[in-house]
Parts: structure tokens; C-alpha cells; sequence
């Protein structure tokens, strides 16, 4: 090792709103237990809806700190994203988002960080509009959490693929676009000749409407405008034609213009290849144009999910009904105050322990002392609320 030069090796922290941002579950002395295994089931499979490609159950995600101990940033989350749906998961800044998207990826820094309970089954999907080799992937569900960490390649990038906040930060600043791209192609395709791959990344880049693509293939990330760089992390994660496409917040510090290009982008390409898709969001607008079914998350937990329309218009939870009052609209009176949500987020090592809403909620009364558990009011619509819970019963 050359002279200095370090030798420990310094913790990577992924780009997201993770440990800055927390949410924030409870706190434990000691590590976690163990995963469970899949094999939990006493059938051997899961009970996932045949509809269903992706299904998440209890999941909890913990954080080591330098005080030897742990933090759970993502406590009891449950959704099910079904086939060629487009759902999404909106939220303050640290309610867990990101790092839910990080741990069904496999993505979670280690050895940091841990997913301590908890299943992600994964459903293989065919498709009549995938391709053959898409179609042939159908077979038993497999979870995630415990899948071999030396089969992960084979999930991750070839059938889920992730678009990740900041495209500057996650394009290597010191590599050329082609070499960027053709590394997908290299790595699930390696039968694929070096032609190949240029005419596919000239195909895939024309695709994603990036104007000029040979001279593009040539530039370096600095070289490329915010859009086209969005443009470029979309034709990464597409390459491979995956089943599900992990969107984080896609459109984070674009204009208006360019978002709604880069929505409308996605949304052709996902009606082309028939994937599914989560999409990160804080914007309601977003989650209204572009999504199917929608998941409230507050302080690592699941709030309210639904259909979205129906959550839109019957908002149940009071965090769910303090986001959409807070939204402007053209016929409220100009120059008056909009309505806020009083408080702050808990921290990680301050939640309470029954409903974590419960200290800004105006709607608070002495069950919220205790957690209250996702219930359904109505056919797939489901709250973690007391007051919401007491109200329709």
C-alpha cells in the first residue's frame, strides 16, 4: 500500500434520504435477530395474489450507530405492487421511502445496516408483452430478504431495476455514457458482441428520446443537461427489460417541462414493456397522473394505502388529510395562509411508543397511546388510525 494512503476502510453511505433523515423506529441495545427464512411458510410459498408481482410483509429495516446500538428507520412496512400497475409511495423527507426501495433492492449499506424482519417476495411474472426470455422467468415466488447474496445479479438490474434520485451522483462523473451503459449489457448479456451492444445502446438511447445518440455515447455525465442525464439513468434500468422498476423521486431538481417529459417517458415505456412500477414521490400531483394505487408512509410506517383516487377524494388518516389541505389550489383566496401540519417528524431515539402521528395529530384521544394496526374500511383501502378505525365503525 503506498505510502499515505489509508488502510481502514471507510463506511459507503448510498445516496438517499437515509441516515440524515431518519424517521424513525424504536431503538435497540443489541444487534437484530435474524431474517427469517422463506421457508417459514408451512406450505412452502406465500399467500401472494396471483395478480401480485411484488408483496412485502412487516418488513423493518435497522441502523447500527456509533453508540453500539440499533435504529429501526423502516418498522412493520406492507404493500403489494401488482403486474403492470404503477403504485406509489409518497411522504415527508425521512419517512422511509428510500430506504424501503434500498432494502428491496439488496442495496442497504453494509454492514450498517440490516433487514431484521420480514419477507419481499418477489413474483415472477410472464407476460404476453415481454419478451420470450421474460416470459419464461414465471415459477415460484422467492424472497428477496433471504435470497443468495452471490445469485443477486440475476435479480438485480436484470428483473427489478432502480432509477435513483440524483442522476449527476449516481453516473460515474470519470466514465463515458457508452462505458456506463454497455456495463449492463456486458454483465446479464455477455454472449452479446461488442457491435451488439453499441447498436442496442444506440437502439435503447433513441428509445428514452435522447436526440443524437452516437455523439451522446461519447460525452461524459458533466457533458449532458439534468434531463438527458434522467434520460440515461432510464435507459441503465431499462436495459434489461425488468419486471419491476424501482423509480426514486426520477424527476428531483427538473422543471416543470422537463419533469412532465420524463413522466410521460416512463409511463410509454412501461405500457411498451409491461413492467410494474414503484415510484418515490413527495409531490401528490405526481402520484394522481401517474400511479394506480398509492401508499401513505409516516416515521418508517405504513399511514394509509389505497386505490388512489379513492384516497385522494376520502382521505381517512389525519397525516393523509393534512398533506392534501396543505396543496394550493386556484380557488383559494390569494395571499392567505395555507394550512400546515404542526410539529416535526420524532427522531429516531424519541418514538413514541404508541402512534407516531399521535403528538400532531388534532384528532388524537387516548387510544392513539398505543400503535394501532393497519385495518381495512373499505375494499383495498386500508389506515393505521384510531380516530379513522372508530369513525367508520
Amino acid at each position: 500500500m503506498r505510502s499515505g494512503r489509508g488502510s481502514r476502510r471507510l463506511p459507503w453511505v448510498p445516496i438517499c434520504d437515509t441516515s440524515s433523515h431518519f424517521p424513525h423506529g424504536a431503538m435497540m441495545q443489541s444487534p437484530p435477530p435474524a431474517s427469517p427464512s422463506s421457508s417459514s411458510s408451512p406450505t412452502g410459498s406465500p399467500p401472494i395474489p396471483t395478480d401480485v408481482v411484488l408483496a412485502v410483509r412487516n418488513l423493518a429495516v435497522a441502523f447500527h450507530t456509533d453508540e453500539n446500538d440499533w435504529l429501526t428507520a423502516v418498522d412493520d412496512v406492507s404493500f403489494d405492487l401488482k403486474q403492470q400497475s404503477v403504485l406509489g409511495i409518497v411522504g415527508e423527507s425521512g419517512c422511509g421511502k428510500s430506504v424501503t426501495s434500498f432494502a428491496i433492492m439488496r442495496l442497504l449499506a453494509q454492514p450498517y445496516s440490516k433487514i431484521f424482519r420480514g419477507q419481499i417476495w418477489f413474483n415472477q411474472p410472464s407476460s404476453p408483452q415481454q419478451d420470450a426470455d421474460a416470459a419464461s422467468r414465471g415459477g415460484e415466488p422467492i424472497d428477496l430478504v433471504s435470497y443468495p447474496k452471490k445469485l443477486l445479479h440475476t435479480i438485480r438490474g436484470r428483473k427489478i431495476a432502480m432509477i435513483f434520485q440524483d442522476s449527476m451522483s449516481a453516473l460515474n462523473p470519470v466514465h463515458r455514457i457508452k462505458k456506463q451503459l454497455a456495463e449492463v449489457y456486458r454483465l446479464h448479456f455477455p454472449a452479446m458482441s461488442n457491435a451488439e451492444i453499441r447498436a442496442a445502446m444506440i437502439k435503447l438511447l433513441q428509445k428514452v428520446q435522447i436526440p443524437d445518440p452516437e455523439t451522446r455515447l461519447e460525452a461524459f455525465p458533466h457533458q449532458l443537461s439534468g434531463g438527458m442525464r434522467q434520460r440515461v439513468m432510464i435507459a441503465i434500468a431499462l436495459a434489461c427489460r425488468p419486471d419491476i422498476l424501482i423509480a426514486d423521486e426520477p424527476t428531483t431538481a427538473l422543471d416543470v417541462t422537463v419533469q412532465a417529459q420524463i413522466l410521460r417517458l416512463i409511463k410509454e415505456l412501461q405500457q411498451e414493456i409491461g413492467m410494474s412500477i414503484i415510484l418515490i414521490t413527495h409531490d401528490f400531483g405526481v402520484i394522481a397522473q401517474m400511479c394506480d394505487e398509492m401508499v401513505v408512509m409516516y416515521a418508517g410506517r405504513v399511514a394509509e394505502q389505497g386505490p388512489v383516487q379513492t384516497i385522494i377524494h376520502q382521505p381517512k388518516h389525519p397525516y393523509t388529510q393534512g398533506l392534501l389541505s396543505s396543496i394550493p389550489h386556484l380557488s383559494d383566496q390569494p395571499k392567505t395562509m395555507l394550512p400546515i401540519i404542526e410539529g416535526s417528524v420524532p427522531g429516531l431515539r424519541n418514538m413514541p411508543a404508541g402512534c407516531r402521528f399521535a403528538g400532531r395529530c388534532p384528532q388524537a384521544f387516548d387510544p392513539c397511546q398505543t400503535a394501532p394496526p393497519l385495518t381495512s374500511i373499505a375494499p383495498e383501502h386500508q389506515v393505521a388510525c384510531h380516530y379513522a378505525t372508530k369513525v367508520h365503525s
